[in-house]
């Protein structure tokens, strides 16, 4: 193989590998949101008392069962309902509490892999309340018989130093939530937060993986006051993941928690380790967002804002430290009208005019949320551009195509190994024209190689009877491309092929390590993940062999015979290194194109020996 065929490789292996590139967008360290639980720390406290006392509540949205938590008025956990992302038990990181042991444990996937309540996704706060001006307010509490009067130097402050909400009715339908507890709380301003499972779309397209959200602020307060309200969608990842040094090249690609949001038609998007380094500028906009949430390579935690949000809203990706990522929205400040009448919840323990079925809250926002596969199907019927959380960087205008074909012949085989090998072969088909003309343009320069020796010979020869220590490059050059030329031969007939591939090579890579439709798939035997690496080696030590068989095959055109007969040996065995720790499905995808590749080669040289 030729030293310009190894850099094309070295160059596909290093760009698939390679994170898909995004718009660059983050914020400052978050200081006031406790650490996450990491590997890294020995032991965890979590900052909300009521955990794991209080138990969470739970609403069916038809393919995911979401966890609702009193403690947060988020949510605690999202599991998958489907036979899919029914998983193995995972290891547990250290720290990780006893009451937490379900969520690395075998059963259904839950994509909230945190723990402690100020980490919970879909929360919804007050970040600035003015009563009358003044950020300090007023509140009574009561327990028993007894009130007490006491100053708060803030509502933001409060919900922070008592982040527990209570619920005030649940059933199978919804879930309605409020902060602080009119029972013991009396306060100028509460916030009641209703959730439900999504109904269907305009086109009558269900939404197995949505709630909607419906948060009302009520102002009981006898005057006007003036809201900033929060919404933030977080998650976390192992600081340590993803990295590797040299030897990334050497694993699976990086999964790497990301944060983001969709604005104006384009991906605002960091990973973890990005995150912190990125300028405000590059992570923040203003105006109303299509969705905004945390993501994976396989999975979205997405917030959709509907009703109440308006073109002075700001959208943050936040680096909370520890391993923390964050989307946040907070709303433009809104004057809240005083409320004409007390609902039935605040009335019977601090009095007033009831009103009728508790209408009359002063504001209301509603947004969807959205937590499941990045299935492009299953996003596109939620609309909301959320299929641009699907990125594959610069070959997005090829890969999507790509997965279209891979689910067409999964459904026609019921086979995702078999979707593989077809989508390869497809593939294979489509570039054979290029890729056949590079093998021949290859073997016709291998073929003159002997008269190339001669032309190169006989001018060191010339060389040294003019006294000249070498020939001159200028008129060697000019020589080999006169003997090119009169034998119709392209010198750059084997590399630019290859330049036109690679493209589509990588496309179709980033194609089969981005499809969710693959996650915890089967491939047979003792692989049980195509996501996965194989875990006895099979597949890539299968692979070296079958390349050392396209190396002694393919046309090697000129280059000194030491370092080809290394290259005969380099190729193979680093390639091997290199598959050990990729998805099994991946790997299947290079072996099948390498065995193609030596089908083509035999063919070819077979078509030119005949000639």
């Amino acid at each position: 193989m030729t030293a310009n065929r190894l850099i094309f490789l070295i160059m596909f292996a290093l760009l698939a590998i390679m994170p898909a590139k995004t718009a660059r967008a983050d914020l400052p360290l978050g200081a006031d949101l406790p650490r996450a639980a990491t590997p890294l720390t020995a032991a965890i406290k979590s900052a909300a008392p009521c955990r794991p006392g209080t138990p969470g509540v739970t609403l069916d949205s038809g393919e995911a069962l979401w966890t609702l938590s009193p403690c947060s008025g988020a949510v605690q956990a999202v599991h998958l309902t489907s036979q899919q992302f029914h998983i193995h038990a995972r290891p547990e990181p250290a720290g990780l509490p006893s009451w937490a042991r379900s969520k690395y444990s075998e059963g259904q996937l839950d994509l909230v892999p945190t723990w402690d309540a100020p980490w919970d996704p879909f929360q919804d706060t007050i970040a600035q309340a003015l009563v009358a001006g003044q950020t300090s307010v007023k509140i009574q509490r009561r327990e028993g018989a007894t009130t007490t009067a006491q100053t708060v130097p803030s509502l933001a402050a409060l919900q922070k130093s008592e982040p527990q909400w209570t619920v005030l009715s649940q059933d199978a339908a919804q879930v309605t939530m409020i902060w602080p507890d009119p029972h013991t709380i009396q306060a100028p301003l509460y916030l009641v937060k209703t959730w439900k499972p999504a109904g269907k779309t305009a086109a009558g397209t269900a939404q197995p993986q949505s709630l909607e959200v419906a948060l009302a602020v009520w102002n009981v307060s006898g005057q006007a006051v003036q809201v900033t309200l929060q919404s933030q969608v977080t998650s976390f990842q192992d600081p340590g993941a993803g990295s590797g040094g040299m030897l990334a090249m050497f694993s699976a690609p990086p999964d790497n928690k990301g944060a983001g949001f969709w604005q104006a038609g384009a991906l605002i998007r960091q990973d973890l380790a990005g995150l912190s380094k990125a300028d405000l500028a590059d992570r923040q906009r203003t105006g109303k967002p299509d969705w905004f949430g945390v993501d994976s390579r396989y999975f979205l935690l997405a917030a959709i804002p509907l009703d109440g949000y308006d073109a002075k809203s700001t959208t943050t990706l936040v680096p909370r430290g520890a391993g923390g990522v964050q989307a946040q929205l907070i709303t433009s400040a809104t004057q809240i009208p005083a409320a004409t009448c007390m609902p039935s919840w605040y009335q019977k323990t601090w009095g007033g005019v009831a009103c009728a079925d508790d209408k009359g809250a002063g504001k209301t926002w509603t947004y969807q949320t959205y937590a499941g596969p990045k299935q492009l199907d299953a996003l596109k019927n939620i609309d909301h551009d959320l299929a641009g959380s699907v990125d594959f960087g610069w070959f997005t205008v090829i890969a999507k195509p790509m997965i279209l074909v891979l689910r067409w012949a999964h459904d026609v085989t019921g086979l995702w190994p078999l979707a593989i090998l077809i989508l390869t072969l497809l593939v294979k088909v489509l570039l054979w024209p290029v890729t056949a003309r590079s093998m021949k343009s290859m073997k016709k320069m291998q073929q003159l190689k002997p008269e190339l020796d001669k032309v190169r010979a006989d001018l060191e020869a010339r060389a040294k009877k003019l006294g000249q220590e070498k020939a001159d490059p200028q008129e060697l050059n000019r020589a080999t491309f006169d003997l090119y030329k009169k034998h119709d031969v392209n010198p750059l007939g084997g590399c630019l092929p290859m330049l036109l591939q690679m493209p589509v090579y990588i496309a179709l890579y980033r194609t089969i390590n981005s499809s969710v439709e693959l996650f915890n798939q089967p491939l047979f035997g003792w692989v049980t993940d195509l996501t996965a690496k194989d875990p006895y080696y099979v597949l890539p030590l299968v692979l070296g062999g079958v390349m050392f068989a396209q190396q002694k095959l393919t046309p090697q055109a000129g280059g000194d015979p030491a370092q080809q007969k290394m290259m005969l040996y380099f190729m193979p065995i680093l390639f091997t290194a290199m598959m050990l720790q990729l998805p099994s499905g991946l790997t299947l995808y290079i072996l099948a194109n390498t065995v193609l590749s030596v089908l083509q080669t035999l063919y070819v040289n077979r078509s030119a020996k005949a000639a």
